[in-house]
This record gives C-alpha cells, sequence and structure tokens, in this order.
C-alpha cells in the first residue's frame, strides 16, 4: 500500500548528491522539509498505534506533495520534481492501517536521513520540531488569480463554516464534470488539441483525482457558450476559441485582433484590472456586458504569433487577393473580405448546405486546388491558414500548397479559454477554485513555450520545396489601414466600442513602457 512513498523516499536518496550541492542558504529549507515529512509520518505512525486513524497528519502529506516541486525542483529537475510529488499525492490519498506502522517509521527514518546528509546542523528536540513544523510554508503562487497554498494551508483544515474539518474534506468528491470542445480530432496532432486535457488532468492530479473533467470533443464555440451559460448539464464548463463565435465580437480583444498585441502584452492584457481591487479581470467583465453574464472565463492556451497561411499562388500585393477563397476565422478574415477573397470557414459551409468542414477537409480542398484551377468557393480553398509551422506541418499543409506567407498580422498573439458556468464555479470549494485557475494558467504558459521552441525547430527543418515569404509593405500597410476600417465599423456598437477603446488605451500604454524600456 505504501510502495510510492518508498518509491519517493528512494529516488530522492538516489539524487541526494544533488541536494548537497544545493545554493547557499537553500540547505536549512530543504532539510526542514524533509523534517516537516518525518514529523507527519511520525505523528501518523503514533496515532496508530494508539488505536487512531491519522487522517489529519496523513492528510498534510497532500500539502508536502504540492509543495515538493518548488522545494528541490532546481536541485533535481523539474520533471524528476513533478514525478515525486505525484507519487507523494498518491500516498495521501491513501489513509495507512495498523499494518503499516512500521514502513511508515522506516520512511520517516529516512526522511531524517536526508535531512541530516544535506546539512551539519541538526535539531533532535522532535517536541520543538514539532512546534516549528506543524504547519508548512509553502511558497507556490500562480499569477492566475493569485492562488497561494499560504492561503489553501490556512484553509484546508477548515470547514464551509470555519470549524476543523477531517483531512479527506480537504478534496471532497465532486460529480463529474464535462468540458464540450471545439477542438475534434482532425487537429489531434496539434499542439493545441492537447490543451483541455492539460487542464482536466491538472486539476484531477491536484485533487488526488476528486476533481475530475472529461473534454467534449468536436462541439462548436456557439454552442459552448450558449450552453455553458444556461447551466445545461454536460456544460458546467468549456474550452473553445472566442473569435469561432460570430455573436460575440467584443470577446475577440480576449483571443485575437488583427495588429493588435504581441505575446507579452497578451498576456499582460488578459489578466489586467482597471481597479486592483476587482474581483474579476477586465477581460472576465466583458462577458457579461454581451449577454453571457453567467460565464466565468479563464486563458488556456497561447499559440503566439502566427503565420499568414499557405496560399497555392504567390500574393505580391492586395489585387492578388480578389476572388480568391481562403479559410480563415475571426476579424482576419472580415479584413480580407475588404480586399474581395471569399472568407470561408466551416460554419459557412454547413450554412451553404455543405456540411461541416474540419481543418482536415480543408486542407484537402486546397490540396486538390494546388493549381488554382477549380473556382467554385464551396468545392475548394486557394489558401488555408491554421496556426504556426509546427502544427501547420503536422497537419499535412506543407503537402497541400507550396507558398508560405508570414506575418500573421490577424493574430499576433492568439488566447483560447476556459468558460465555467458561474452557478457550477461558485459550488465549488474555494481551494478547488483556486486549482482551477492554477491548472488553466500553468497550461496557458506551458503551451505558449511549446509553440516557442516546436515552431523554431520546424523552421529550422522545414520542407525544402517550400517557399517562405514575407507578405510585401504594400500588403502590411494596406491590411493595417483596413484594419482600422473594420474596427471603426464595429464600434458603432457601444458594447464592442467601450471594449475597443479601453483596449487602445492599454495598447498604448503597454507599447510605451516596452520602447523605453527595451534594450
Amino acid at each position: 500500500m505504501l510502495g510510492e512513498l518508498v518509491e519517493v523516499v528512494t529516488k530522492l536518496s538516489e539524487v541526494s548528491d544533488r541536494l548537497k550541492q544545493a545554493g547557499k542558504g537553500r540547505h536549512q529549507e530543504i532539510a526542514e522539509y524533509f523534517t516537516k515529512i518525518e514529523v507527519c509520518l511520525q505523528d501518523s505512525a503514533e496515532q496508530l498505534k494508539s488505536g487512531t486513524v491519522p487522517n489529519n497528519k496523513w492528510g498534510e502529506l497532500e500539502i508536502y506533495a504540492y509543495d515538493l516541486r518548488d522545494t528541490i525542483g532546481k536541485e533535481i529537475g523539474d520533471a524528476k520534481a513533478k514525478e515525486l510529488g505525484r507519487l507523494l499525492m498518491k500516498t495521501a490519498c491513501n489513509i495507512p492501517t495498523d499494518k503499516d506502522i512500521q514502513s511508515i517509521e522506516n520512511a520517516a527514518g529516512k526522511f531524517r536521513g536526508l535531512a541530516n546528509t544535506i546539512t551539519i546542523k541538526k535539531d533532535s528536540n522532535s517536541t520543538t520540531r514539532r512546534q516549528i513544523f506543524t504547519y508548512p510554508a509553502i511558497g507556490l503562487v500562480g499569477l492566475a488569480g493569485g492562488f497561494s497554498l499560504h492561503w489553501y494551508l490556512s484553509q484546508a483544515g477548515k470547514s464551509a463554516n470555519g470549524e476543523p474539518s477531517k483531512a479527506t474534506d480537504q478534496f471532497p468528491d465532486i460529480k463529474h464534470w464535462r468540458m464540450p470542445t471545439f477542438l475534434s480530432d482532425s487537429v489531434r496532432h496539434t499542439i493545441l488539441w492537447n490543451a483541455p486535457d492539460r487542464v482536466c488532468n491538472r486539476i484531477k492530479d491536484m485533487t488526488g483525482g476528486h476533481f475530475d473533467i472529461t473534454p467534449d470533443r468536436n462541439r462548436e464555440t456557439l454552442e459552448i457558450l450558449t450552453k455553458v451559460n444556461n447551466g445545461e448539464k454536460g456544460y458546467e464548463c468549456g474550452y473553445s476559441g472566442i473569435y469561432y463565435g460570430r455573436s460575440y465580437k467584443a470577446l475577440y480583444f480576449g483571443s485575437a485582433i488583427p495588429f493588435g498585441l504581441n505575446p507579452q502584452e497578451q498576456n499582460a492584457w488578459l489578466y489586467y484590472k482597471k481597479n486592483p481591487d476587482d474581483e474579476e479581470t477586465y477581460v472576465q467583465s466583458i462577458y457579461k456586458t454581451v449577454g453571457l453574464e453567467n460565464i466565468i472565463s479563464f486563458p488556456a492556451g497561447a499559440t503566439g504569433a502566427q503565420m499568414g497561411g499557405w496560399f497555392n499562388k504567390k500574393i505580391t500585393s492586395v489585387n492578388d487577393f480578389k476572388n480568391l477563397t481562403i479559410r480563415i476565422p475571426g476579424l482576419g478574415g472580415d479584413v480580407l473580405k475588404g480586399f474581395g477573397l471569399n472568407v470561408t470557414t466551416h460554419l459557412d459551409l454547413e450554412e451553404a448546405g455543405k456540411g461541416k468542414y474540419p481543418i482536415d477537409e480543408c486542407i484537402k480542398l486546397l490540396k486538390q486546388n494546388k493549381s488554382g484551377t477549380v473556382k467554385n468557393r464551396f468545392d475548394a480553398f486557394d489558401a488555408v491558414e491554421w496556426t504556426g509551422p509546427h502544427d501547420d506541418i503536422e497537419l499535412g499543409l506543407h503537402q497541400a500548397a507550396n507558398f508560405y506567407y508570414y506575418p500573421g498580422w490577424w493574430e499576433p498573439g492568439t488566447t483560447f479559454d476556459v468558460q465555467v458556468n458561474r452557478k457550477a464555479w461558485d459550488e465549488l470549494p474555494r481551494h478547488y477554485q483556486e486549482i482551477f485557475k492554477v491548472a488553466c494558467f500553468e497550461t496557458h504558459m506551458e503551451m505558449l513555450a511549446e509553440y516557442n521552441q516546436k515552431n523554431i525547430k520546424a523552421l529550422k527543418n522545414f520542407p525544402p520545396n517550400i517557399e517562405r515569404i514575407e507578405f510585401s509593405n504594400e500588403i502590411m500597410e494596406a491590411a493595417e489601414d483596413k484594419t482600422k476600417e473594420v474596427l471603426n465599423q464595429l464600434a458603432k456598437n457601444p458594447i464592442f466600442n467601450k471594449v475597443y477603446q479601453d483596449w487602445q488605451d492599454f495598447k498604448e500604454e503597454i507599447a510605451w513602457i516596452n520602447k523605453v524600456s527595451s534594450i
């Protein structure tokens, strides 16, 4: 039953040399961490000897599992620390019996040995240790909503009325949620496809399996927004790309705006609050203004700057766009329409009675029209855009067209979100809410880093037969002017205009600070 605990101690012993090499001032911190676990295990064993089930004391291991990565991850590596943290969490989820006393005491002794091997200073007064280390100081802080396990520690041992509770109350059973997503299996090999699973898996891991959310593939963004807002069963939350939902264009400012914010600026905007005391971010508040007042959103995926798409002919001026058909979502499509392009998404095809066309079908139609001879709007494409080099090659776009354009001026810092029904959200325990925020935030930042790394690698190993071409200055200037025209037209709507003005103010301010602080 305690196999995971034994494995944790064994693997820590194997890397003890690395722990000894910790930087100045770190030895004591790590030694104290191991001593906390030792005391927790010894106290649990003593309770078992007295015939008491050590619910509360054993439950402290969940906290140490959270703390492990921050405490020793720098010394042993992030991947190893995450692995050991998960093993310790599994241990904490299984309350021991009196048959486990010897194993627990053996493990406690090994943790004591680990503490002693990395520091000269020893404290043999177990009573003092017990007084000092009963409650650990945990420093994991997630930017997404300011989640702090300092707060978790202060709350985890309390029930809703502030009274002490059993350790198992820290992770009460929650009925299973579903997370409908617009990402179908047609994009299974892309980085973006994994985003909903990453959020769900993190939440499940951090709650010891007690909060289980299952992705539900192949839904539509508008359907997700409507049903999550209505609180329908199976739509407790959803994962979508807002710019696929045509009815809520004011929300596009939280997703993708042509010639908008770069990834760094976009992240600052996503977590921006007009007033630091506001409960929600500015982007979260937009949902209420567009009639989705029962939704609270969290950024949970970023592609970074995108490319300009795949074309079956060279584009040297805006005149070359005329009468071409391109697959593209969002405001970028509205801008390109101004140049005479036929802008087509799977929604257009569905409305035309052609059925749903996922991205793989769009690529197929682009490939069939590689020569540019098919002119029926719904039977072929002249251009298709997706995200960037890594995902595009994984999808096979390099086999469908010979000309790859950049930059993707229509999506300079694209964001995808998790939307949660407010009633379902409010029914979650507070620490579940904070865990949910952290899971979304970590997924968001991890995806951005992964795209940056893998796109660079993809460009270095790019297919030699593909010609990469930068949009001309003429096209870029015309596109920027047309973007302003489209935004000003949409700003006739007072809700859109209010968000647009606030976004412009933010864009100017952050551009200024970036300019004066750049090297």
